[in-house]
């Protein structure tokens, strides 16, 4: 077992529950999880997108691979700073270790912590074979959340209207009652991130938070922006990432249809042509992200705004459907970072479109991070996620 997961079984057996939600906001990665779902099974193909999250991360940090297919890895694919964790046979998963668990980890100890119910595939099961390998506890709570939906500051914990007014109706209990219960889960003070039903599902695709009460939010007034310069200057180099879009959905050229499990035909989707739609959403999407970066600032908080390219949330693909995904969601705010040798960096997606890639690299230089882009993200953003959302974060230094 690797040195990294027994460091982790160390830091975890203590007496004292101290345990609070492990925050996005801090000290050096250590230990994530990322999952890779069959080629056999499955028509989203992220083994190449996972390996360049492993070689783009740096070689201190383990990596945990959630895999439902072991037999297509060989055994020289295992190294040392990668532990194969396999699912039950015949078991489905997604690409979205983030969302059926969230960590709560104090001086002495860890738990997973899982929602009531989740239903998406059977990616219920990840904490269970994390939790068994680690040697922690699995805690159900009451309370219905989803992980992309939740993101942690230094002080506070933010979580989408929507998980709060779910819950509100579910469990038949005010909205007030409801934010006290996450805030005694989480131990932390929470914040409720927008005021109506939220257009954008989860919010760890508009809002970051950073150190020193700022927190980024996604701008995609200024995506769609750069987006229409992009297609009036630079029409040929728009188009080139319109087809690598279609072109790399299911990973192989030969490939132009598969059948998903319940043996309906998925066919590449159509995105060339369809930058300028994505254009027009985003424009309909700005004052919604306006009036949660004004919501914000009046809580106290630095907004600093990230462009984001962002489709028709109506007709883009929910997780927990079977819907053809058409045009990607390009969130820069979807990251991870960590504050190494007293340097702030961030793993950054990128998306293969020029000019929103190059503006938000721009964006987080500016705040002082020093930025590692990670190529490749294309295909999952047609999903709609990014790095937060295929890599979980479980131990910190």
């Amino acid at each position: 077992m690797s040195i990294f997961v027994t460091a982790f079984l160390a830091q975890s057996l203590g007496r004292r529950d101290d345990a609070k939600l492990l925050s996005d906001v801090g000290s050096e990665l250590r230990l994530v999880a990322c999952s890779v779902t069959s080629a056999r099974t499955s028509s989203l193909r992220n083994v190449e997108l996972v390996s360049n999250i492993i070689n783009g991360l740096p070689p201190d940090v383990h990596v945990l691979l959630l895999v439902s297919d072991r037999a297509a890895f060989t055994k020289s694919a295992e190294n040392r700073r990668v532990t194969f964790v396999e699912m039950p046979p015949q078991s489905d998963i997604s690409i979205w270790p983030q969302d059926p668990f969230v960590v709560v980890q104090g001086d002495a100890v860890t738990k997973l912590v899982t929602p009531c119910s989740f239903n998406r595939e059977d990616d219920e099961q990840m904490p269970r074979q994390l939790a068994s390998l680690l040697k922690l506890e699995v805690v159900q709570s009451e309370l219905h959340f989803e992980g992309g939906n939740i993101v942690c500051g230094e002080d506070a914990v933010f979580i989408g209207f929507d998980a709060i007014h779910r819950n509100a109706r579910l469990l038949e209990l005010s909205a007030d009652e409801v934010t006290k219960r996450f805030t005694k889960l989480f131990r932390r003070r929470v914040v409720v991130v927008g005021e109506s039903r939220q257009s954008i599902r989860h919010i760890d695709l508009i809002v970051t938070p950073l150190s020193h009460q700022r927190i980024a939010v996604a701008d995609s007034r200024a995506g769609a922006e750069l987006a229409a310069e992009a297609v009036r200057q630079e029409p040929a180099l728009v188009q080139k990432f319109e087809r690598q879009c279609e072109k790399d959905f299911f990973g192989v050229d030969g490939v132009v249809e598969l059948l998903d499990r319940d043996g309906n035909t998925i066919k590449r989707p159509t995105v060339v042509g369809q930058t300028a739609a994505a254009v027009a959403s985003s424009l309909r999407l700005a004052p919604d992200l306006e009036a949660i970066a004004r919501q914000l600032s009046g809580a106290g908080y630095k907004v600093v705004r990230i462009p984001a390219l962002i489709p028709d949330q109506e007709q883009h693909v929910d997780k927990q459907a079977d819907v053809l995904p058409q045009y990607p969601f390009l969130s820069y705010g979807n990251v991870l970072t960590e504050l190494r040798q007293n340097q702030p960096t961030v793993y950054l997606p990128q998306y293969g479109f020029g000019k929103l890639d190059n503006a938000a690299q721009s964006v987080w230089q500016k705040m002082g991070f020093q930025v590692k882009p990670l190529a490749g993200f294309s295909t999952s953003a047609m999903y709609g996620g990014a790095m937060r959302c295929c890599t979980k974060v479980l131990l910190r230094n």
